[in-house]
């Protein structure tokens, strides 16, 4: 019911302003109440301030705003006012002037009435997409809050002294390198690397996409050190595009192939992970893909799993309105889709 609120508002609101035009109103500009059938000369221009109105309100000002491009917008506000309004104007000189009444007021007189109600309405239109964004994005940064102390609270809860860790990872890097395992202790670097970056380079809104890139190749890298050389697994990573200067929020590609890995690697038949990443036209595109198996050597998500479920619901929130995320069976494949817009 409260998604049907806003729009019961709008009917009424338009349903009532029409009424008091059509029973309390005798003339506009050469449009009068005896002259013929005048309900339709106020409906017609109803429709054109409607069109502003919601053009403004729900399309150009919400688009162009999000995207930080105040001369486009303003360009956009200016070319959809002076295009409705002319043709208003022209089919009101032209053809329903016709209708009521046997004079003819200049055309430009036309323009003028219908600019005056058109600008009022443009400026409700423009207050009212302003004054929207500004409780999504109030509403926005409390939700942010409550989750970002639900997280920390979290983490309070399970947190175990990252310096100890560190210092523990070390201690087993510099046994691995004494007893002369080079790939234990690469391994033991890499994993240290890892928990650093969640622990100190996370904490920011954005991360350059080179970091979470290289973080992906290092998980990936840590996982094959679980993989015997005889065993069919194959994971590819294709990067596209220039991902130089671009940024985007932290953690957001990690899940994609935790869940592949869960998902799509058995060690007893072929298993194949294909991951894609594209930046394109201010566009981000990634693709992970995998075969179809149990969970039987791959990553088990336990109740604190971080999951695509939870991935979708924090890109609700860090990318309203500017990202898409879909997943698919095709074939024996399991396909995780995400795009996103970017800064």
């Amino acid at each position: 019911m409260k998604k049907y609120f806003e729009p019961i508002i709008h009917i009424l609101i338009w349903g009532i302003f029409y009424f008091l035009i059509l029973n309390y109103v005798n003339t506009i500009s050469d449009f009068r109440k005896d002259g013929g059938p005048f309900w339709l000369a106020i409906l017609f221009g109803m429709v054109m301030n409607q069109l502003i109105f919601y053009s403004t309100a729900f399309f150009i000002v919400p688009k162009y705003l999000r995207l930080k491009k105040i001369l486009v917008l303003i360009l956009a506000l200016f070319s959809t006012f002076i295009i409705i309004n002319l043709v208003e104007s022209l089919i009101d000189y032209y053809w329903l002037v016709g209708f009521f009444s046997s004079e003819s007021e200049p055309f430009l007189s036309y323009l003028g009435y219908n600019a005056s109600s058109s600008f009022f309405i443009l400026l409700l239109g423009l207050s009212y997409a302003l004054i929207k964004s500004w409780f999504q994005s109030e509403k926005l940064k409390r939700v942010l809050i409550e989750e970002k102390l639900t997280t920390e609270m979290a983490f309070l809860k399970a947190q175990i002294n990252p310096h100890f860790l560190f210092n523990i990872l070390n201690s087993f890097y510099a046994k691995a390198l004494k007893n002369d395992v080079p790939d234990l202790a690469d391994g033991i670097a890499k994993l240290a690397d890892l928990m650093r970056y969640i622990v100190y380079e996370t904490n920011e809104d954005k991360v350059a996409l080179e970091k979470e890139i290289n973080h992906l190749k290092k998980f990936i890298q840590v996982y094959q050190m679980r993989i015997a050389q005889d065993d069919d697994v194959s994971i590819n990573f294709l990067i596209k595009g220039d991902v130089e200067n671009v940024e985007i929020s932290p953690m957001i590609l990690i899940p994609f192939v935790e869940n592949a890995i869960k998902h799509g690697i058995n060690i007893k038949v072929k298993s194949i992970i294909d991951i894609s990443l594209e930046v394109n036209q201010n566009k981000l595109h990634y693709k992970v893909t995998n075969t179809m198996h149990q969970a039987a050597f791959g990553l088990r998500e336990g109740p604190s799993g971080f999951g695509l479920d939870n991935l979708k619901k924090r890109l609700s929130i860090l990318y309203p309105n500017a990202h898409s995320i879909e997943t698919k069976e095709e074939k024996g494949l399991f396909i995780s889709l995400l795009e996103l817009k970017l800064d």
